[in-house]
């Protein structure tokens, strides 16, 4: 490769990746928020480069030998997972939390590793937690529809 065409390769790289930033960023998005426009693009690249390495969803065991909770790492969503050796009825999802946390209390900006869930010491609770945004959730599973959900924990 001469060093001209390696030159032209740069410049062509360079001149994407700015035009990419201004598109991505307008230019008084993050204004008073002591974010620069550099600040903001890194952190998008960098959640970019945690999504590859993060899984999209785990699987948590409860204390019940039976059931699982599924969380969807980038939206916050929870499932509880049922399985069975013998009878077949007693396979199945049930959804916990059929919101996207993610849009509703953060920036929006969903990739995976984002949500993390907490055991406790009550076997039917799970602390969830928001690592971009810091909220926090008690998120409990149950047998019967109305005992299961999500609760957000405010700071006071």
């Amino acid at each position: 490769m001469t060093m001209k065409r390696f030159l032209i390769i740069a410049a062509s790289l360079l001149l994407c990746l700015t035009a990419y930033s201004q598109s991505f960023f307008p230019k008084d998005s993050i204004k008073g928020e002591g974010w620069s426009q550099k600040d903001s693009l890194q952190m998008h690249l960098l959640n970019r480069v945690n999504q590859k390495a993060a899984p999209g969803f785990k699987l948590y065991k409860t204390d019940n030998m039976w059931t699982f909770i599924r969380l969807e790492t980038a939206t916050g969503r929870l499932s509880q997972i049922h399985y069975s050796v013998g009878n077949e009825n007693q396979r199945g999802v049930l959804s916990i939390n059929d919101f996207n946390l993610g849009a509703i209390y953060g920036s929006g900006d969903n990739y995976f590793g984002r949500f993390e869930l907490y055991k406790t010491e009550n076997m039917y609770n799970f602390i969830l937690l928001d690592t971009e945004s810091g909220a926090v959730w008690q998120a409990q599973w149950s047998f019967n529809a109305d005992n299961r959900g999500i609760v957000r924990i405010y700071e006071y």
